[in-house]
């Protein structure tokens, strides 16, 4: 038996095992995603022939055009980049990989074939994700040492805060969500988009957060973040690590630092953005507020960050930030 086949046996038996659990049929296509009638019929057949009623019987007719070399040179192709293959893609579809795959061998499958062989590969048509890229920072190591130093050396009264700034916009986030099968949920989207800029530090001594919005992301809006922290911590040094985003190392925000000695930037690693654990807040804040939501105005959102942040206590700050 071919791994899929395996794999077709196994799930026909867990449909029946979940039948003995008195599990109803509708329970079952919602766990595997299938149709009435298919649960019905290996139910069916393991009552009248038991475990071996739960394998597929040998099938008349011609043969299946996607046979082991089929999917062999699949895999192949599908592993492969278009561009070099001839094609002006970024990416593999459906009717791409027929003409590719009857150019190759002079197999031509039908889309829905195709599609069908996919699946039995283990292969599913899904959304990608942003990744960081692979670099390294040749003063890495000098940059994280830099922070330890200076962290560790602080008095009692230094504010040791990390920073970051994000963007809220109308334009829901979309996330997974539950849904009943074969209907999916409509986001809906604003006529027009609108954004605002958010500056947070976060205290990691004491779990404090401070916040402010902003229209953008300008070296100009950073400097009004960083007076709002002076505001905040009247008194004592602060100690904020950054990443190294453009604003953060403009020739003005270090004209400013040279006036306002109680302030000292820490620069993170490049690439290495997943070290501020400023990240995580914005994460809780967008999925808790931003997901699969349209509202009706920019001050209506407003008002919702402000609620989140309102009810974010330094434990829960500090909880989310270690995540």
């Amino acid at each position: 038996m071919t791994r899929q086949e395996v794999g077709r046996v196994s799930q026909r038996a867990r449909m029946v095992l979940l039948s003995v659990e008195r599990r109803t049929v509708p329970e079952i296509v919602i766990i595997f995603g299938c149709d009435h009638k298919t649960v019905r019929f290996w139910i069916e057949r393991f009552n009248a022939e038991g475990p071996a009623g739960l394998y597929d019987r040998p099938r008349s007719g011609r043969p299946r055009k996607a046979n082991q070399r089929v999917q062999d040179t699949l895999v192949e192709i599908i592993q492969g980049d278009p561009c070099k293959e001839g094609y002006l893609a970024t990416f593999w579809t459906v009717a791409m990989l027929v003409l590719a795959l009857t150019r190759k061998i002079g197999v031509a499958l039908s889309p829905s074939t195709l599609r069908a062989t996919m699946h039995q590969l283990g292969l599913r048509w899904g959304r990608p994700r942003l990744g960081m890229p692979n670099k390294v920072d040749p003063e890495k190591a000098s940059k994280q040492w830099a922070i330890v130093k200076a962290v560790v050396g602080a008095g009692p009264d230094a504010a040791i805060l990390y920073a970051d700034e994000s963007r809220i916009q109308l334009l829901p986030l979309i996330r997974a969500m539950w849904h009943w099968v074969g209907q999916q949920i409509r986001i809906p989207t604003p006529g027009t988009n609108q954004s605002r800029a958010i500056f947070g530090a976060l205290n990691i001594r004491t779990g404090r957060w401070n916040y402010l919005i902003r229209e953008r992301m300008r070296k100009e809006d950073f400097i009004a973040f960083l007076e709002h922290l002076l505001v905040a911590y009247p008194t004592g040094p602060i100690l904020l690590i950054i990443d190294n985003y453009s604003s953060h190392t403009a020739h003005i925000v270090r004209e400013w630092l040279a006036e306002h000695p109680r302030m000292q930037l820490l620069y993170l690693p490049k690439y290495c953005s997943h070290l501020n654990p400023v990240e995580q807040i914005w994460l809780q804040l967008k999925n808790d507020i931003a997901a699969n939501r349209l509202y009706d105005s920019m001050k209506i959102l407003l008002d919702t960050v402000a609620a989140f942040f309102d009810t974010m206590t330094p434990e829960k700050a500090l909880a989310w930030a270690a995540a």
